[in-house]
C-alpha cells in the first residue's frame, strides 16, 4: 500500500511538470471563476426581478384600494346629495304650508240660528248658481272647523256633510258622522256624488 500511494505522489509530481496539465487546470479555473460570476449576476437580476413583481403588484394592489375608495366617496356624496335635496324639499314644503294662511272664523260672523229662526222662513241662499232654501244636498268639507258650542258640528277636510237647511246669515243646518248641528256653509262645497270610501262615514 505505501508503494501504491508513492507511485501516485511520484505520478502527480511528474504531471505537474506537464505544461499541457497546467494550461489545462488553468482553463478549468478560468472557467470555474466565470461561472461563479455568471451565477452571482444570475442571482442579482433574479433577486431585482422578484423586487420589480412584487413592487408592481403592490402598485396595483394600491390602485385598486385606491379606485375602490374612490366608488365609495362617489357613492356617499351621491347619497349625501339626495340627502340634502330631500330635506331641502321638505324644508321649502314646510315653509309653503306654514306661509299659507289657514282658514280662519271671521270674529264677526254672526251665531247661528236660534230654534225660532229654524223653524221659520229662510231667505234663499245662492251657491254656485244653485238656490237652496230648505233642500238637502250633500257638501264635502274643504275647510277645517272647531265647534264653539254644543249645538255646532267639528268639520275635517275631506269630511262629508248632509246639508239640510241653509240661512240667510252664512250658517247652515247639517248632519256628519251621526251628529246634528250647525256649521258654516262657506266651509263646504256641493258634491253630487260621494267616494264609496266615505259613504258609510255619511249615511
Amino acid at each position: 500500500q505505501a508503494i501504491d500511494v508513492s507511485k501516485k505522489q511520484a505520478k502527480a509530481r511528474k504531471s505537474m511538470g506537464n505544461p499541457d496539465y497546467t494550461l489545462k487546470m488553468e482553463s478549468a479555473e478560468a472557467k470555474l471563476q466565470e461561472l461563479k460570476s455568471n451565477v452571482a449576476i444570475l442571482e442579482k437580476e433574479a433577486t431585482a426581478a422578484m423586487t420589480a413583481v412584487e413592487a408592481q403588484q403592490q402598485r396595483l394592489t394600491l390602485q385598486r384600494v385606491i379606485s375602490m375608495v374612490e366608488s365609495e366617496r362617489t357613492y356617499h356624496s351621491r347619497v349625501l346629495q339626495i340627502l340634502d335635496q330631500l330635506e331641502s324639499e321638505m324644508v321649502s314644503e314646510r315653509q309653503r304650508i306654514e306661509a299659507s294662511p289657514s282658514p280662519v272664523v271671521d270674529n264677526t260672523m254672526p251665531p247661528p240660528p236660534s230654534y225660532e229662526e229654524v223653524n221659520g222662513v229662510f231667505s234663499p241662499s245662492t251657491y254656485e248658481g244653485v238656490t237652496d232654501a230648505m233642500g238637502y244636498f250633500l257638501g264635502e268639507v274643504v275647510h277645517p272647523y272647531q265647534a264653539k258650542s254644543d249645538v255646532e258640528l267639528n268639520l275635517f277636510i275631506g269630511d262629508y256633510v248632509i246639508v239640510r237647511k241653509v240661512s240667510n246669515n252664512e250658517w247652515a243646518e247639517g248632519e256628519s258622522k251621526e251628529r246634528e248641528g250647525w256649521l258654516p256653509f262657506g266651509y263646504v262645497e256641493r258634491r253630487e256624488r260621494v267616494l264609496a270610501s266615505k259613504a258609510t262615514e255619511v249615511f
